[in-house]
């Protein structure tokens, strides 16, 4: 029933020559930040939004890796490409620098577009290193997969905790600064969202991060309102803005975002960002999660508004829908909670 976005394989690959601080890959050293001009290579997703999150990451918060969910990325080319197998290597790594190897990976896989560039295929290179003996002209080569990680986590180590860089937020803020002079085309703008989404993907971070943010009623209020405006507007496969209509996930992204709150692209990854919360639990800006297609374990999602009631995007159009009803409670997957608007 309901469209996802990733169905349709929305990526863009921008690949650009680039100089200073606003196009740098993350992992440079010191020296680099005042001196490169150099090559960079970013995933964008091509209908990403231009909104960046205004609170920290979300942690887990057990504190530790979710191993099921890392595991079956790890093991699985299509999720991180070059990096498949070498999920216990990043954690006795990450373990050994006492960096969050989330973090790190997150950051690997934005710099690598999901373990597939030139640099972690070819040299063994997962952090885009370039090379100071070539005048930083060149990427760094390493003999073996396992060299590049340390040499890329001994450089994390050196950005999180030496200069104290210890948020996906901090790290953007220096190394993807939004307006920045030298990035005229605005690509910084997706380091944080990307970075984060990647994080979310991984099972959520366990160093140095937010649990759910209480950011209150108004901020609420703003995100209904915002869905509001769109109340009888058709349901559009794959829309996610208001120039194109809106899908279910779409339109949870582009609501939650006028509130500073930056959500995946589909249903499923909203769920794996989310906190699991139990129906009694359930506040106004709660995220509902259902299964009505077989493509993926979750496909649909509401925003629930309190009174036994959801706003969505469906078949039937934008707005109200009872997800206890006889069609929608045998569909619920789970329900989660991306802030807390109750204070």
């Amino acid at each position: 029933m309901e469209n996802e976005q990733n169905k349709k394989g929305g990526k863009g690959w921008l690949i650009g020559i680039g100089a200073g601080l606003g196009c740098l890959p993350l992992l440079m050293i010191g020296l680099f930040l005042l001196i490169v001009a150099g090559m960079f290579i970013i995933i964008v997703d091509e209908e990403d939004q231009e909104r960046s999150s205004s609170f920290g990451s979300f942690c887990r918060l057990e504190g530790e890796v979710d191993f099921d969910i890392w595991d079956a990325n790890f093991a699985d080319s299509s999720k991180v490409g070059a990096l498949a197998g070498y999920g216990d290597t990043i954690i006795s790594l990450a373990d050994e620098y006492g960096i969050d190897p989330v973090l790190a990976s997150a950051i690997m896989l934005h710099e690598t577009g999901r373990g597939t560039s030139n640099a972690v295929r070819n040299y063994n290179n997962p952090g885009g290193i370039m090379d100071p003996a070539s005048g930083w002209s060149s990427l760094m080569r390493f003999p073996s997969m396992e060299e590049g990680l340390r040499y890329t986590m001994a450089n994390l180590k050196r950005r999180i905790i030496d200069d104290g860089l210890d948020t996906i937020e901090k790290l953007g803020a220096v190394y993807a600064p939004i307006g920045a002079a030298n990035d005229p085309n605005g690509l910084n703008q997706h380091w944080v969202p990307k970075v984060t989404e990647f994080a979310a993907e991984l099972g959520g971070l366990i160093m140095n991060c937010e649990g759910i943010p209480a950011i209150g009623n108004d901020a609420f209020q703003i995100i209904y309102e915002e869905m509001l405006k769109y109340q009888g507007w058709g349901y559009v496969w794959s829309g996610n803005n208001p120039s194109t209509g809106f899908d279910c996930s779409g339109l949870m992204q582009w609501a939650y975002a006028k509130a500073g709150i930056q959500l995946p692209r589909t249903s499923y990854e909203q769920y794996k960002f989310s906190q699991r919360i139990t129906e009694d639990e359930l506040q106004p800006g709660d995220l509902i999660f259902f299964s009505t297609a077989s493509y993926a374990p979750v496909t649909h999602v509401g925003m629930y508004v309190g009174n036994g009631k959801m706003y969505d995007s469906n078949d039937s159009g934008v707005g109200y829908s009872d997800p206890f009803n006889s069609y929608w409670r045998p569909k619920i997957v789970g329900f989660g909670r991306v802030a807390d608007f109750s204070e």
